[in-house]
């Protein structure tokens, strides 16, 4: 663009009193040889803003250094739309009201503020629009346990074209191994069914949502909005134009066998949420040696918030261990 620039010097809150604004103006007028340069006592006003778009609208002025206060204040104020481009140089709150007034160094450290400031000026451009003409919007979410599936879903339901790529032959992840979940809904008074199959069923149904299981991604190239990510599938390589991606590759339960001083491994009635889990789920829950379980004690934090094992909180076992206890009170009330 061809520039022209216009230079607005303001006298007001002590800035005039301060400094020698005619040779301020020179090093606009003399050093830059800008074409319009001009002072106000209050340029923040509406005079001194009507002036400075009489200038634009009339003069031609496509560049505007304004040298008065802060970037940080009137930036609202000293708006004059997307074809103009504009530079602050800060002479109040860095320069006259933190530095001696009438004194040489003051001047010349605001004199070079505004050298710097029509030296930006001269090379800036206007900002011109990101060109996304070879972006795509098409959401890749790696793992389909309940996170991937819901993420999955529900970028679908916003609008979004969804990938999903479960390593396994079936969706569900770790939610396929519960007896039962924690309640969703009022009153929360027990655990409910495992609802995970109507959500991959729903998951399924959905036109905009592309399933890849017994699958692995082998390669993401490329770069945000434009990755081109190669899925391995029975033998077979896929490539798919994706342009973000969502990882939700899964929980992996602590391993319990670091937590000897627990007794796990060591005595055979010690076992983990995971197995407890599972021996409900095939109907009975019973000691190995097949007797019924009479008492049974809950270890929170095994493996949690201990610097022996990981320093944070699992967010999960206490509602498993609340969840499990009425697996035994329904199979042994007293």
């Amino acid at each position: 663009m061809d520039k022209k620039t216009g230079v607005y010097i303001c006298t007001g809150c002590g800035i005039g009193e301060s400094l020698d604004i005619g040779s301020l103006s020179k090093v606009a007028t003399k050093e830059s040889k800008v074409p319009v340069c001009k002072t106000h006592a209050f340029y923040c006003g509406a005079e001194g803003i009507a002036e400075i778009k009489s200038d634009i609208e009339n003069e031609g002025v496509n560049t505007v250094v304004i040298a008065a206060c802060s970037s940080r204040v009137n930036y609202d104020v000293f708006e004059f739309g997307p074809s103009i481009l504009l530079e602050r140089t800060n002479l109040r709150e860095q320069i006259t009201w933190c530095h001696p007034a009438n004194d040489e160094d003051t001047q010349m450290m605001a004199e070079d503020s505004l050298r710097m400031s029509l030296a930006k000026a001269k090379h800036i451009l206007l900002p011109e629009s990101f060109q996304g003409e070879n972006m795509v919007k098409t959401i890749l979410v790696v793992g389909g346990g309940l996170s991937g599936i819901t993420a999955a879903l529900e970028s679908a339901k916003a609008g979004y074209k969804s990938v999903l790529v479960e390593k396994s032959p079936v969706l569900g992840g770790w939610m396929n191994s519960l007896y039962k979940q924690a309640p969703l809904k009022a009153p929360y008074e027990g655990p409910e069914d495992v609802d995970i199959a109507e959500r991959i069923k729903e998951l399924e149904a959905h036109a905009d949502v592309t399933i890849y299981v017994g699958a692995e991604i082998k390669e993401i190239a490329g770069a945000p909005g434009m990755f081109d990510v190669t899925i391995s599938q029975d033998g077979k390589s896929i490539t798919e134009r994706i342009g973000s991606v969502i990882l939700a590759t899964g929980a992996v339960p602590y391993d319990a066998t670091k937590l000897e001083n627990l007794g796990y491994g060591k005595y055979e009635n010690v076992i983990s949420g995971q197995t407890m889990e599972e021996l409900a789920k095939k109907g009975k829950i019973a000691r190995p040696d097949g007797k019924e379980v009479q008492t049974i004690a809950f270890i929170q934090c095994a493996g949690s918030r201990d610097p022996e094992h990981l320093p944070y909180c699992s967010a999960e076992c206490c509602v498993e261990s609340l969840k499990q206890a009425t697996y035994l009170k329904e199979q042994n009330p007293e």
